[in-house]
Formats: structure tokens, C-alpha cells, sequence
């Protein structure tokens, strides 16, 4: 327990939010992984999926490698077999997903959106871009095939979107692009993550904040539980995190500050976000009460964790001078 206490205590005194639209983008490291390739109908095995390196010694945990099962994918030709692992109330899922190369390279030839109509106007022409709708519906629908309770969709679609593997950079990935290539910013997780909501049918926004240059996602979501009266209740993507967690520090040593908030689908609402409010308000006491733990703080903590598998580290190439 306390060797679990001393590893995720590590991970938060490492900024949680990488940044979004900085001048200057970092390289992505080797250790990420790319789709695996296939034109056939397979069932994929472990070996199939390269198992993931320790990140650098400058970071709290390494990526862990995929589960050793996976679950059965058709993958057309011309097509790439891409698996995205979450955790819903303490139990591992993988969901797979075939993508076509034929869309990735369109987007590969597809220039930076205009940001001449605003922020609002850029990050939409990301989120709403048709080529993609089809993937993310897919994705949507498998999600859908795991429960048919939408709270649990929801809370499934925001941790698979936390758990794909993070780094520093400027917004240029589109959503497609995140999903083919298993890695984005939080920006651009963030992007994919709203569009994926609003595919769910729940009322979904992006916050952007701009003294931060950060951004992070949004579910529609009832007062008090929504953040800063927004209507939306924060969703962090850098890597798993508890919905409404409103915590992260970042570099320039700022809180979240009011954000411009983006509407990317109008739709339900989290109904039962009054649970997920709750363990996040525990999580951020218990962690500001660290390194003196009692006995039941340290059980809530390891509880939490298990439950939204909070010590999976995603972020390689994140900014670490900031402090939780």
C-alpha cells in the first residue's frame, strides 16, 4: 500500500496538463506505439502489439503494455487495427477499432484549419471535420455495445480518451489522427473526446483556457457539478483522471482560470455526476493532506486509484515544473 501511495503521490508532483497551442512543439518519443497493420480478418495477439518501453527516468511511471488478450477485429483492406484500453469502476476494458490508411493520409495532406474566425471556429473545424464522423461513430457504437447505461458510456468514453498516450505540443492533430496514431496532446485528446460525447448523444464543449494555454473537455452536466457555472461539468484528458477534478497546476504555476467555453454538441446530461463530484473532492483533500496519510485516507486513496486507475502515467513528454 504505501509503495502504491509513494508512486502516485510522484505522479502528482508532475504537471497533469500538457500544453495546447505553445509556440514551439516537442519531438514525440519512440516509445508510443503506432497501429498494427493487417488486411484481413484477425484476432490479434499480444505479439501484435509491440509491448511499451519505460518512459525516461524524468517521469513518475512508464506506459503500460497492452492487455494479453484482445478482443476479435475485422480489419478491411487498407486498413490498421488500433486497440484503446479504459477502466470503468476498477475493471480493464479494450475496445478495437479498424481505420482506414486511405482517410489518415487524407488528413496528412490536410492543412491547419483557419483561425482567422476565432478560437471557437478553429477548434470546431477540428471536432466537425465529415471525413472522420464515421470512425468516431464507430467508436461511439462500440462503446454503446459495452452497457447500455449512458452515465457509464460516458464515463467509458472519457477514460479511454485519458489513457491514450499524451505529450507537449501545439493543437494539430485532428481527432482521426489521434485515433490512428495512439497519441495526441490533451488538446487534441481533448478535441477528440468532445466529439466523441456528442456522438454519445450527451451535450459536449471544450474548455479553453487561455492564460493556461490549455484545454480540456466538457459533458453537460447539473449545478453544482458543473464548473464555474459553466453547465459543463471539467474533463481532463492528459491521462485518467476523475470527471469534475478540478485540481491540475500547470507550468506558468496558474490555476484553471474562467475559460471560454466551446459548444461542440448539444445532447443529455451526466445524471449521475453528483458520484464522480464526490470522489474527485476526496481525491484532491486526500492528495493536499499528503505525505501524512492515515489509515483511511490511504485505503480511500488506493480505492479511488484501483476504481479510475489514476496512476496510469500517459504523458511522456510533459512539463514538470509545476506542482500539484
Amino acid at each position: 500500500m504505501y509503495a502504491f501511495m509513494a508512486a502516485v503521490i510522484a505522479a502528482a508532483m508532475i504537471a497533469t496538463g500538457c500544453i495546447a497551442n505553445q509556440s514551439t512543439a516537442q519531438t514525440v518519443p519512440a516509445t508510443t506505439t503506432g497501429p498494427v497493420v493487417s488486411a484481413t480478418s484477425t484476432l490479434a495477439s499480444s505479439a501484435e502489439i509491440p509491448a511499451v518501453t519505460p518512459t525516461p527516468a524524468s517521469v513518475s511511471k512508464p506506459l503500460e503494455t497492452m492487455p494479453a488478450v484482445l478482443p476479435t477485429v475485422n480489419v478491411p483492406a487498407g486498413s490498421v487495427a488500433q486497440y484503446y484500453v479504459y477502466t470503468l469502476n476498477g475493471k480493464t476494458g479494450v475496445l478495437p477499432l479498424a481505420l482506414s490508411t486511405s482517410v489518415h493520409g487524407v488528413y496528412q495532406n490536410t492543412s491547419e484549419p483557419s483561425a482567422i474566425g476565432g478560437n471557437s471556429s478553429y477548434y470546431l473545424s477540428f471536432i466537425n471535420d465529415p471525413a472522420q464522423q464515421t470512425t468516431i461513430a464507430a467508436l461511439a457504437a462500440a462503446i454503446k455495445d459495452t452497457t447500455d447505461v449512458p452515465s457509464e458510456q460516458a464515463r467509458i468514453a472519457a477514460s479511454l480518451v485519458q489513457h491514450i498516450p499524451a505529450y507537449d505540443g501545439p493543437v494539430y492533430q485532428y481527432p482521426y489522427e489521434v485515433l490512428y496514431n495512439d497519441k495526441g496532446t490533451s488538446g487534441e485528446k481533448s478535441l477528440l473526446l468532445a466529439a466523441l460525447l456528442k456522438q454519445l448523444g450527451f451535450g459536449s464543449a471544450v474548455f479553453s483556457f487561455a492564460d493556461e494555454g490549455h484545454l480540456a473537455s466538457g459533458v453537460s452536466a447539473p449545478s453544482p457539478y458543473d464548473y464555474a457555472g459553466t453547465g459543463y461539468a471539467l474533463i481532463e484528458t492528459t491521462e485518467p483522471a476523475i470527471i469534475t477534478d478540478d485540481s491540475t497546476t500547470f507550468a506558468s504555476g496558474q490555476t484553471h482560470t474562467n475559460p471560454v467555453v466551446i459548444v461542440a454538441g448539444n445532447g443529455r446530461t451526466l445524471d449521475t455526476v453528483s458520484l464522480d463530484y464526490m470522489d474527485a473532492r476526496t481525491w484532491i483533500s486526500i492528495m493536499k493532506s499528503s505525505p501524512h496519510l492515515s489509515d483511511m485516507q490511504s485505503q480511500q486513496l488506493e480505492s479511488l486509484n484501483t476504481k479510475y486507475d489514476l496512476s496510469y502515467f500517459t504523458c511522456q513528454i510533459c512539463n514538470q515544473s509545476a506542482t500539484v
